[in-house]
């Protein structure tokens, strides 16, 4: 395809008089990150099964455990909990904003909110008290200078989401927000929120819901529980082709839980969140945010927003546009959404086109598919990623755990293959370290792990080589660990519960219900297999055969995305352009569909990054975040695309220098006394960077970092997969003990 050459960011091409001269040194160790020290000291950060805290897209939330212990290592009441925690329950709903502290334990300046919304926008809540709410969970991270006056506050927050569906935008915001906000700019107010049906949101769309037990354990441990249990039985089936009987087991699996939901959903009648979660409903509740933010704000003196200029068309932009205006932003949705969540920006600004102010759509679901029975195209770039994992490691020499001297990517693959060929044979058994049980390791645990690092191929590709070169001298056990089932003896304390919002939403915004018999599955497997070969891993998501017999009606019907040519509307006249970013190369959003989402939008501009995994946020490129900045702060629009088809043509590129074995994350930046420039001659990654860039790329690999980590540790919950994929970054983890139910 014939792209415009890369750009250079529209906030970062001036003067370079403060080109960065060093008050660090780079040196050749990684660097990890952490929550603050404080957290350390009064929390043991238990991650059970792996549980991370963020969703992507294919994947369910997966959630940290906190228990919390004193000096003699014992489990306290229930009622007391580790300093600077914040229990949601403690914050009382409201239908205005009314912000307070939250979250010390995570770091200074948070702020939590419950907004209460309509269930049913058909039931206003001003028009009975018995009409059903929603709870909104939101986390403020305030920009810089502000007061206890609301009118310090930006006139419009930066919302994000992190994708799933069902991923938790509130502990999304206490994770990486404050890094987000570096990137894009400290005096800027971010925002994460719950989706209605996740997370700290009320009610929830949890299928396990159970009552308490008559021993001790309240209802929300019990559910968790059950579901642990239930996740733990299906392991041993492994991936869709994993054997003869896989798909079938699966598929009754999936009903199995869409049964348990169904029941659930019953028992709460018209008034059951299962019947209201679609992103249509969360799109509206996106506008409640916004209408509250104006009102807690400007205590009730909204003056409306004019409408903002329209650039150019297509033809006629032919540089950077800046859409003048004297209008600002107040009353409109400023967004960031990835993966899933630029579905979710899509659907807000084709149902409100006029409340756009800026729109970042990043990692780009392709709405046409995802309404569909299964996206069976979704994962067409995911085998010419894993091909670079061994042109990589061939690059990379000795650096690659998995390279052996002499090696091509042609023989590294081929060792691959074989090891692949060895497991589905006959599994690897491995005895965990500081645990007296055996543990088999079968192919499907190894591509399961290779599928996730597709997401992020810069941090995860070093892990997996790290495990192939485990596997092949049989020392797995070092990277194996086992449930800890015995902490669920006790009730546990988490940021949020496990929920089924994945399903409940990606199945309920189909508008072609999915329920096929075996012979069909296995057709429908045929040709999703015929994109890519980890069809076996996607055709088992949540929203994709994981719908098989649903059968619970959202009361809204879904959005009207489809294909057909007679569906085909005239593009979507936002008020402000929409801006979509993709990689090159993404394992399951590709480049092709947001270029096809791009043309729905009158107007929109798209970036296409340089670089493979999912999101741009995957490779660090000062290029993107410069435009990211310009549109966000100054209105500024690159050049809208020109096509010759629909995947060629000419649209604005970024160049990303980041490769795996060569990123910033082989680097860490170490302050020194003598204000010296001490950066490596091959670190060409910082090398002329700006004290300021330094900074946003620092921050914006953390949170691609911390992206990775989520991905990988959700294996353990989701799939049960006994490979401890953290420990492949630091093969030496702290703190192997077990707990047990008896005394510590």
């Amino acid at each position: 395809m014939a792209t415009l050459k890369s750009s250079a960011s529209p906030l970062f091409n001036g003067d370079r008089d403060d080109v960065f001269q060093s008050s660090v040194r780079v040196s050749s160790r990684k660097q990890g990150w952490r929550w603050g020290s404080r957290s350390l000291i009064v929390v043991f950060l238990v991650i059970v099964y792996g549980l991370g805290i963020l969703s992507s897209f294919g994947y369910d939330p997966t959630y940290y455990v906190f228990r919390y212990l004193d000096s003699r290592g014992r489990t306290p009441s229930q009622s007391q909990y580790p300093e600077g925690w914040t229990e949601w329950s403690d914050i009382t709903p409201s239908e205005k904003l009314i912000w307070q502290p939250c979250f010390a334990i995570y770091g200074s300046n948070f702020k939590c909110a419950r907004l209460t919304v309509p269930m049913d926008y058909h039931r206003p809540l001003n028009e009975s008290a018995d009409n059903p709410e929603v709870h909104l969970a939101l986390v403020l991270i305030p920009g810089i200078n502000r007061t206890e006056n609301p009118a310090s506050y930006s006139e419009s927050p930066l919302l994000i989401n992190p994708g799933g569906p069902g991923g938790s935008g509130s502990l999304f915001a206490l994770a990486t927000g404050q890094l987000l906000q570096t990137a894009v700019g400290k005096d800027r107010d971010v925002i994460g929120f719950d989706p209605r049906g996740v997370g700290a949101t009320t009610p929830k769309a949890d299928c396990f819901a159970s009552p308490d037990d008559p021993f001790g354990l309240d209802g929300r441990n019990v559910a968790y529980m059950n579901r642990v249990n239930w996740v733990i039985s299906g392991h041993d089936v492994g991936i869709v082709n994993s054997s003869n009987v896989a798909l079938s087991k699966l598929d009754t699996r999936s009903r199995a839980l869409s049964k348990l939901c169904k029941r659930i959903d019953e028992d709460e009648g018209n008034d059951s969140i299962f019947r209201y979660s679609n992103t249509p409903n969360v799109a509206r509740d996106m506008l409640s945010i916004v209408d509250a933010w104006d009102q807690w704000r400007l205590d009730g003196n909204i003056k409306p927003a004019k409408s903002m200029r329209k650039p150019e068309t297509g033809d006629e932009l032919q540089a950077d546009t800046t859409i003048e205006s004297k209008d600002s932003t107040q009353g409109k949705l400023v967004y960031w959404g990835f993966s899933y969540g630029t579905l979710l920006g899509a659907t807000f600004a084709s149902m409100f086109p006029d409340r756009v102010g800026r729109v970042i759509l990043d990692g780009v679901v392709d709405a046409d598919h995802y309404v569909d029975r299964v996206m069976a195209d979704a994962i067409l770039d995911a085998d010419a990623i894993w091909e670079k994992f061994f042109v990589y490691c061939a690059d990379a020499g000795p650096r690659c755990p998995f390279f052996q001297l002499g090696d091509n990517p042609e023989s590294i693959k081929k060792r691959y293959t074989d090891i692949m060929s060895w497991l589905g044979k006959q599994s690897a058994i491995v005895i965990p370290k500081g645990a007296n049980i055996p543990v088999l390791i079968t192919a499907s645990d190894i591509k399961m792990i290779i599928f996730s690092a597709l997401y992020s191929p810069i941090v995860v590709f070093p892990a997996v080589a790290v495990l192939l070169k485990a596997l092949v001298d049989d020392q797995l056990d070092r990277y194996v660990a086992i449930s800890a089932l015995t902490l669920l003896c006790h009730n546990l304390t988490l940021p949020q519960w496990p929920d089924d919002a994945q399903k409940v939403i990606g199945c309920s915004d189909k508008r072609y219900k999915l329920n096929d018999d075996l012979e069909t599955l296995q057709k429908r497997f045929e040709e999703m297999a015929s994109y890519s070969s980890f069809a076996d891993v996607w055709m088992g998501v949540g929203f994709n055969m994981g719908c098989n017999g649903w059968d619970i009606e959202a009361k809204d019907p879904p959005m009207r995305w489809d294909d057909h040519p007679i569906h085909k509307p005239e593009p979507i006249e936002t008020d402000f352009p929409v801006l979509f970013l993709s990689n090159h190369l993404d394992p399951v959003t590709p480049l092709h569909a947001a270029l096809k989402m791009t043309r729905k939008f009158s107007g929109a501009s798209i970036i296409e990054q340089k670089a493979e995994g999912h999101c741009t946020v995957s490779c660090m490129s000062l290029c993107t975040i410069g435009h990211i900045r310009a549109y966000l702060d100054k209105g500024i629009v690159p050049p809208a695309p020109k096509y010759d088809s629909e995947d060629k043509g000419e649209w604005t590129t970024c160049e990303c220098n980041e490769k795996p074995w060569k990123s910033l994350n082989d680097y860490a930046t170490i302050p020194v006394s003598n204000g010296d420039t001490q950066i490596e001659e091959d670190n060409d990654i910082l090398t002329g960077k700006t004290a300021e860039e330094v900074e946003i790329l620092t921050a914006y690999r953390d949170v691609r970092n911390r992206f990775a980590e989520f991905m990988a540790s959700q294996q353990h919950f989701e799939y049960q997969n006994p490979i401890k994929v953290a420990n492949l970054y630091n093969p030496f983890p702290n703190g192997n003990g077990q707990h047990t139910c008896g005394k510590p």
